[in-house]
């Protein structure tokens, strides 16, 4: 009895990390320009107006010079200084600043990207996908939060700043960096970017897309506000199994071995081998950090996992989000083979799969362990693609001073630094040695993450202002040297 009930507490554990990873309205009305007004709506804000235009452009990825166009315009039209640095179709990037680049002060980055994934079946969503439809207090679209919605926030906040930063000298520039193919592998954007300007750019600290903040997990607190802020995310391995050779080509006379027995064979090893958890502390603090807000058993259990892990870790790692934060795992992507009739024998098979390494796991020695693993078989291991190695940001003034911007918008909340077992393009700053912090500063439920990438994806106008408000908060902390490190 009492194992269930401390295993029960771990079921909601998963339900928090899941709203963890996936991943106040204007102070001040910033200069736009008169066109920018006229085009408003009359009874909704201008920031609301605004995405549901924004959104009503698509730029699913590969098209979206259209929607940075729009975005790029209005950026100027609100007094920040554009830096176009390319302008393609498929990979339109640029950053909007406070101060001209060539100024050369240390810059604060607040990182977007302009594409979105393909809309689905539309006829399952309760408005067009690029309608941008305002409506029952949200804004539905593709983009809504992923990640339009976060790019308004962080372009709201820092236009209320024109007028300030141009009568008195920031300490740091501020600017808003949008990018393009976050969706795909961040190659003609956020990683063209970072090889090619990250000097004009002179980076100090990024703050992009990662977790956000969700009510109703704690079960001593369910109605405080949890933040979770990543600062970490597992790199992702994409691989290829291949087996080729002759063999006799009707089916009704099978070789000993032919290419589609060996792959599927070679490929059942592969699912089926035993993965050892790793505890990283970066994983350990998340479960301690949570732990203080919770009661009774579940309390010490959260706070002291290491030592209670022998009893509880295999059931807990049999929740797909715990074990997706302690595992290198592996996940079988496609199948396929040469065409052909269902009597002839393919002479080319293959299998590709989605490898994700937690920090520091280095890819030779988890293809070491595979090829171990399909020794015995005739196929071969292919690395299609890699994302390079990215270091765990520093909790060191910038965390800090997103806690103290969090602290002022939302009261005293719980904050935690996190892993993500997926990717963004904060991993292309991290791995050149800048420290990037993923966080959609708001509140959302349940049904607004799991939209994400969806149908019926949409943001609360209340998630909107909040966002605007804690950026607001998080450039006069910065700009004004307030954060502190306890």
């Amino acid at each position: 009895m009492f194992w269930s009930i401390l295993l029960g507490g771990f079921m909601d554990l998963s339900r928090l990390i899941y709203l963890l990873l996936v991943f106040l309205f204007l102070s001040g009305r910033p200069s736009f320009g008169q066109e920018f007004w006229e085009r408003s709506i009359p009874d909704h804000p201008v920031s609301v107006v605004f995405l549901s235009k924004y959104i009503q452009i698509p730029s699913v990825t590969g098209n979206e010079k259209p929607a940075g166009e729009f975005l790029a315009n209005a950026c100027r039209e609100m007094g920040l200084h554009v830096r176009l640095f390319t302008e393609e179709t498929d990979s339109y990037n640029f950053a909007a600043s406070l101060y001209p680049l060539e100024m050369g002060k240390p810059n604060i980055i607040f990182l977007t990207h302009i594409d979105v994934v393909p809309e689905g079946d539309a006829e399952l969503w309760t408005y067009p996908p690029f309608a941008g439809v305002i409506a029952d207090d949200h804004i539905w679209g593709r983009g809504a939060f992923d990640n339009k919605g976060h790019g308004v926030m962080q372009l709201f906040a820092l236009a209320s700043f024109v007028e300030e930063a141009a009568m008195r000298e920031f300490q740091y520039n501020f600017t808003l960096l949008a990018v393009s193919n976050e969706e795909s592998d961040g190659s003609l954007g956020a990683g063209l970017v970072t090889d090619n300007f990250l000097h004009e750019l002179s980076p100090t600290a990024v703050y992009g897309e990662g977790g956000t903040g969700c009510s109703g997990i704690l079960n001593a607190a369910p109605e405080l506000v949890v933040f979770g802020v990543e600062v970490a995310q597992k790199r992702a391995l994409w691989l290829k199994l291949e087996a080729r050779g002759a063999n006799f080509g009707h089916g009704s006379v099978p070789s000993h071995q032919y290419p589609a027995k060996e792959l599927t064979l070679a490929t059942n090893a592969i699912l089926n081998m035993k993965v050892k958890p790793v505890l990283t502390p970066l994983v350990l603090n998340m479960l301690k950090e949570i732990g203080y807000h919770e009661k009774g058993i579940r309390k010490v259990a959260l706070k002291n996992y290491r030592l209670f892990s022998p009893v509880i870790g295999k059931k807990v790692c049999q929740e797909e989000l715990i074990n997706a934060l302690m595992h290198n795992t592996i996940t079988l992507t496609g199948v396929g083979s040469s065409s052909g009739a269902y009597n002839q024998m393919s002479h080319s098979t293959w299998a590709t799969f989605d490898v994700r390494l937690l920090p520091g796991a280095t890819t030779e020695e988890f293809l070491k362990m595979l090829r171990k693993k399909i020794k015995g078989y005739d196929v071969e291991l292919i690395v299609i693609k890699e994302t390079p190695h990215s270091p765990v940001s520093d909790t060191g003034p910038y965390y800090h001073a997103l806690i103290q911007a969090l602290h002022e918008t939302f009261g005293n909340v719980p904050v935690s630094a996190m892993l993500m077992p997926a990717t963004n393009d904060n991993h292309f700053f991290r791995s050149k040695g800048i420290p990037a912090y993923g966080l959609v500063p708001a509140m959302f439920d349940p049904a607004h993450v799991q939209s994400i990438h969806n149908v019926n994806e949409r943001i609360p106008i209340t998630a909107l202002d909040q966002g605007i408000a804690a950026y607001q908060s998080l450039i006069r902390i910065l700009s004004a040297n307030l954060f502190a490190e306890d």
